[in-house]
């Protein structure tokens, strides 16, 4: 039959969902798939062993390197307490200005995600640190949970992004590109929480009750600089490097963890115990990145043997549909599939059907896959699963789930902004990237 290969696409995805539902984990669940699958439609036995061979293929890449490094850089600078002095030196230097203490939130995020790029390192950093002070000062959980997950949801976009890095290995792109491409949409997506949490605040000061802060001295907030300079260094050795065309990301992120643990040594914070904390952590999480591409390379291979990949590059080929209305298409799918399912499973899903296709239409690779990093952000921050959202609930057991739900609802509004922001404005994605490779 010429379309037997959407019965089987189905068949696969009806199988995958019923696995999840069944509270499998998703790489093992990935993995008995592409196990299955490759046995019935690559021969039998000799599947296995070809299986076997990718996975090893798939894992075994210098350009995958910067996902441990990235992660325990993360780690390390929250475990020795050196995330916490940025946010400190931020809030000195926002000053006594309505919703002081969500701008905090937002500053610190973007800091410490350009420093470390674990998002679920950030939410719980922030959390802790900032919303016991925020519910103190009366602050109410839509200024408060909303500013926590718009700052730390920040290390999803800016380099360097152990999320992104998965992504380029999944999507098979140039993960440097794609690091120095997520610098201007990161930023700008900062400016525009500051502005919705400053103008909000404004105008509803009984979300953010203004306070006297302390009277800070100049002085004082030269010192604070002074503390933290070094650790803003970070970012020059980890994103300047790649930019300049100095080193490599594997270079660098590995070059970022030798400076880091220089540094928690200067500030005298680097501690048995933190350090044996901060390599159990990128361990567990590296491991299960590393399972996740070995599912993904096998989907990709169970996609090519059953013929889907090139019966949906047909199809596509005979669509009359702009490439920009299949964007739009592909991205809603993301965001759907963000509400049920957590950001690496929805990846693995969707990557190896949807690169052939973003390639047959001739749309620009890194672009394509830093609309998905914000619907994957999206994702960590989307109810009723968002990974987000559960980490703010156990930094802050107090609080309930529905006020994190609805303190969510308006950064998902904002990064959808940026998403239209940046299909009307490509450049802002490939400006750099472009500029580093010339």
């Amino acid at each position: 039959m010429e379309y037997e290969w959407i019965h089987l696409l189905v068949f696969f995805f009806s199988l995958l969902i019923l696995m999840m539902l069944s509270g499998m984990p998703v790489a093992v669940g990935f993995l008995t798939l592409n196990i299955v699958g490759l046995y019935f439609f690559l021969g039998g036995e000799s599947a296995m062993s070809l299986l076997a061979m990718n996975a090893f293929s798939s894992v075994g890449k210098f350009a995958l390197i910067p996902i441990p490094l990235f992660i325990l850089m993360g780690d390390l600078l929250m475990r020795t307490g050196m995330a916490g002095k940025i946010v400190e030196a931020v809030d000195l230097w926002v000053g006594r200005i309505p919703g002081r203490l969500s701008l905090s939130s937002v500053g610190g995020g973007t800091l410490f995600g350009a420093l470390s790029g674990a998002s679920m390192a950030s939410v719980a950093m922030l959390g802790s640190t900032l919303v016991p002070e925020m519910t103190k000062r009366g602050y109410k959980p839509s200024m408060s949970v909303s500013s926590i997950l718009a700052g730390g949801g920040l290390a999803v976009l800016i380099p360097p992004s152990a999320l992104g890095v998965l992504l380029g290995a999944v999507a098979k792109v140039s993960i440097a590109q794609l690091l120095l491409g997520g610098i201007l949409p990161g930023l700008i997506l900062a400016i525009m929480y500051v502005a919705y949490f400053g103008i909000r605040a404004t105008l509803q000061p009984d979300l953010a009750p203004p306070y006297l802060a302390p009277s800070v001295t100049i002085n004082e907030k030269l010192r604070s600089i002074l503390v933290v300079l070094p650790m803003l260094s970070l970012i020059m050795v980890v994103t300047g490097f790649i930019f300049l065309g100095i080193a490599t990301p594997s270079e660098s992120a590995a070059m970022g963890v030798v400076a880091t643990l220089v540094l928690a040594a200067c500030y005298r914070s680097l501690t048995w115990r933190a350090l044996k904390a901060s390599l159990m952590s990128t361990m567990t999480t590296t491991s299960m990145m590393l399972l996740v591409i070995v599912g993904s390379s096998g989907f990709s291979q169970l996609l090519a043997a059953t013929g889907s990949t090139s019966g949906l590059a047909s199809i596509v080929r005979n669509l009359e549909i702009t490439p920009i209305m299949m964007v739009i298409i592909m991205l809603l799918i993301v965001l759907f599939l963000g509400c049920f399912i957590d950001t690496i499973s929805i990846m693995l899903v969707t990557i190896p059907i949807f690169m052939p296709i973003v390639l047959e239409m001739g749309i620009h690779p890194i672009w394509f896959s830093h609309l998905v990093l914000i619907q994957l952000e999206l994702a960590g921050i989307t109810p009723p699963f968002g990974v987000l959202l559960f980490v703010m609930k156990g930094v802050q057991q107090h609080l309930k789930i529905s006020e994190i739900y609805f303190a969510a609802l308006p950064i998902v509004v904002i990064q959808i902004l940026l998403v239209f922001l940046l299909m009307t404005f490509p450049e802002i994605v490939t400006f750099l990237p472009e500029m580093a490779s010339q």
